[in-house]
Parts: structure tokens; C-alpha cells; sequence
């Protein structure tokens, strides 16, 4: 009989033991997928998530983790729609986040499942989402005022696509366009130089592109040339195509960098970060040149702002780079404005931002120059925006054109690249 209750003792012990084993590997999965999120690898955070789930299909919190890593993945946000419904089961309105022990979900699951009915154009049941939020927060200002603001932005998207705008697309074709995303195109005013960023499966690829009689070359890839590596992207170019503006993730910080063609050499030079006049201890992210080079405008989220970021500018002077200068409360407002462009006239300023009336998210607007200042920001309309995010766009001539990446039904891959050419003259009479 004793030998007996000890070989029951032993099992016990033996699952107990498992058990925990089992917990802690669980624990640590978790603990790495919520690093990944917190400095938006979703990507690397998802399969994790993943996993996870597996393990405890009924938990809400995992559900909303992995519904929010797709709805912050390009081209796979509907994805997260399924998991977002699901994780709506089980609210915890005193909701723990980062804790492995929490396995249910907060009322913002309603919010970001509102945002990803929006951007797959079911408005009518994102509405439905917002209400069901709006009543969970209804003693919270801060939170009543983000809804109210995605409430706005189906109304205004209904109200522009009730009234399209004509324009037409043209694939820069299968030479740029492959299997990868292709984004951030920045051309000469003559567009005879493209250089964009493709996002392969390792690293971001630097890409020329050179244009003759209508079609684009095979791209040769610059990165050697500009010692480029990272987390870098394309984002500025000046009017002769001789000199390229970068944004780099410097350890979580993003910065601007600049690279000019020496026609001795017949290469780029290597990446140089601007100086401390345009880079600070925040993040800058896009810039553009002026047609003569001259000034530099530049979004940026350093202290002093208008609001999250705002778009400045800094004038080239014989000593070099001048401090930067807010463009001020005529373009930036209390929420985002970035990704600055100006067209090669530079007479129109186009940029995105969530502070004006927009379809969702970030849209894109054009302001014209008045004098010494900017008149008030116009949106481009539907279907040049959309009910997703909608930034960076490269014009060129006097902005009636210009070049974007888009996910369209005849794309190659993720995001191609597309010419564009739109009335623009017609929008800003409206």
C-alpha cells in the first residue's frame, strides 16, 4: 500500500513539475513577444502571439495582441478583424496590459476593431464598433474625443466617396515593381532618376531606376555605395537628382541623412546624418528639398510643437544648416502632419496628416504658398485617399502628378509603385 501512494506521490509531483515547466516556457514567450510589440516588430511579435494561442485558444488577450499586430502590418490588416471579434468576448475594463497572468481584453478592442472595419470600407459596422466604445468610455474625455474623431472620419469618408475625384494610375512597371513592397519613390524634375526603397526579406534595398523614352531600367541596388544598412528608407530628393534624403532608425531614433552623387567617381557617397540643427533627441522623418536646395522642410516630433509632429523647415546659409523653424499653425495642428513635398514649381506643399478632416487615419493635403506663408490645407479627395493611411506622395511639375505606392488589384506584390495624374486644379476649386 505505501509502495503504492508513492508512486502516486511521484506522478503528482512529476505533472506538477511539467506543469510548470510548461508556464514558464509559456512566460517567457510572452515576455519576448510583448518586447517585439513594444518596439513595433509586430512581424517578429506575431508568430509568438501565435503560439500562444495555440496553447490557450480561449484567451482574449493573446486574441487582441495578434489582432493588433495585423492591423499595424501593411496589406494584412483585415487579418486581424476575425481575432479582434473574438477577443470582444471577454472585457476586463480594469485590464492589465503587458501582465502574462491577464487573459482578457480592454474596451479598446472595440476602437481598433472600429479602425479595421473602416479601413476594409464595412463603415456601417465600424460605426457600430465606435458606439459600442464610446458608451464603455463615456466618463473619459481623452478617450470620447479619439472616437469622436474616427466617428468624423466616416462621415467625411462617405461625403468624398460620394464625389470621386478622376485620376489615373500607371505602373512604373515589372523592371521597379516585383514580389516585395516598393515604397517612398523620390524623382528628378526632369523624372529621368527614381531612387525608392524595396522592402526584402532581410533589409531595406536602396533601388536606382533610370528612365529612357517612358520605361524604367533594371534598378541596380546603391546600398554598398552609401554604406547603407538598417532600417532605412528614400525620402527626399533635390531637383537635379544629385543629391538623396534618407530616414534612418538609429536604436529607436530616427533620424534624416543626406547622400550626393560625385561625378568623379560615377557613385553616391556615403550616408552622412544631417547636423544637429535639423536631427534632434526626437524623431525627424521625412524631408524635401525647395527647387533651389536651399531649405529643407522636414517633419519632426521634438518638444515645442503644435502637437505630435510637426512639419518645420531650415535654410542652407554660408555657415551651414540655420535652426529649424516650425512652419506654424496654418499647416500644423495639434495631431501628426509629416512626409513634406514639394512640388518642383514650389509653389504647392503636399504633406499627410490626422489633424485636418481625413477618411481615416492619415490622408494627404495640398496647400499653396501665399506670399510668405501657406494657405489652408486642401484633401485631395477620394480616391487619392483612402480609408486607410496615406502618406508620402512625390509630385512633380506643378503637383497635377507625381508618384506614390499603392496596393492595387493589378499589383505585383505589396505596395508597387504608380504614377499618378489627377486634376489637381479642379480639387482646390472646390
Amino acid at each position: 500500500m505505501r509502495k503504492h501512494l508513492y508512486s502516486i506521490l511521484a506522478l503528482l509531483l512529476f505533472s506538477l513539475s511539467v506543469q510548470a515547466q510548461r508556464a514558464s516556457y509559456f512566460r517567457r514567450i510572452f515576455v519576448d513577444a510583448e518586447y517585439y510589440f513594444l518596439y513595433e516588430d509586430y512581424r517578429d511579435a506575431l508568430p509568438l502571439y501565435m503560439e500562444l494561442l495555440e496553447s490557450s485558444p480561449d484567451n482574449a488577450n493573446v486574441q487582441y495582441r495578434i489582432g493588433l499586430c495585423y492591423l499595424n502590418i501593411p496589406n494584412e490588416k483585415h487579418k486581424s478583424i476575425p481575432f479582434f471579434e473574438r477577443a470582444q468576448k471577454a472585457i476586463n475594463h480594469s485590464y492589465s496590459e503587458g501582465y502574462f497572468t491577464e487573459t482578457q481584453a480592454p474596451p479598446e478592442v472595440f476602437l481598433y476593431y472600429g479602425q479595421a472595419l473602416r479601413i476594409t470600407g464595412e463603415l456601417d459596422k465600424a460605426r457600430e464598433a465606435f458606439a459600442k466604445y464610446s458608451e464603455m468610455v463615456k466618463d473619459d474625455s481623452d478617450k470620447l474625443r479619439v472616437v469622436s474623431k474616427e466617428v468624423e472620419s466616416l462621415n467625411y469618408a462617405q461625403q468624398l466617396m460620394a464625389q470621386p475625384i478622376n485620376l489615373t494610375y500607371t505602373s512604373a512597371g515589372r523592371t521597379v515593381n516585383t514580389r516585395f513592397s516598393e515604397i517612398n519613390p523620390v524623382v528628378s524634375a526632369d523624372t529621368s532618376i527614381m531612387i525608392y526603397t524595396s522592402v526584402q526579406q532581410f533589409y531595406n534595398a536602396i533601388l536606382q531606376s533610370n528612365q529612357r523614352a517612358s520605361i524604367w531600367s533594371h534598378p541596380i541596388n546603391i546600398n554598398s555605395q552609401l554604406y547603407a544598412d538598417g532600417e532605412i528608407t528614400t525620402v527626399g530628393m533635390s531637383s537635379d537628382g544629385k543629391t538623396i534624403l534618407f530616414a534612418r532608425n538609429d536604436n529607436d531614433v530616427f533620424n534624416l541623412y543626406i547622400a550626393t552623387y560625385d561625378e568623379a567617381k560615377q557613385q553616391w557617397s556615403p550616408l552622412s546624418r544631417l547636423p544637429k540643427e535639423i536631427n534632434s533627441r526626437s524623431w525627424e522623418t521625412y524631408a524635401t528639398f525647395s527647387p533651389s536646395g536651399d531649405t529643407l522642410y522636414f517633419s519632426s516630433n521634438r518638444p515645442g510643437g503644435f502637437g505630435g509632429f510637426d512639419i518645420y523647415y531650415s535654410v542652407l546659409t554660408p555657415s551651414g544648416w540655420s535652426e529649424a523653424v516650425n512652419l506654424g499653425a496654418s499647416v500644423n495642428t495639434q495631431f501628426d502632419e509629416i512626409a513634406p513635398a514639394l512640388s518642383h514649381n514650389g509653389k504647392r506643399l503636399f504633406f499627410s496628416s490626422t489633424g485636418y478632416k481625413t477618411m481615416g487615419g492619415y490622408d494627404t493635403f495640398v496647400t499653396e504658398r501665399k506670399g510668405n506663408g501657406w494657405g489652408k490645407p486642401v484633401n485631395l479627395g477620394y480616391p487619392f485617399n483612402t480609408t486607410d493611411d496615406d502618406i508620402f506622395f512625390q509630385p512633380i511639375g506643378d503637383g497635377s502628378a507625381g508618384f506614390l505606392s499603392r496596393i492595387l488589384p493589378q499589383s505585383f506584390g505589396g505596395f508597387d509603385i504608380y504614377l499618378i495624374e489627377f486634376d489637381l486644379d479642379s480639387i482646390l476649386s472646390r
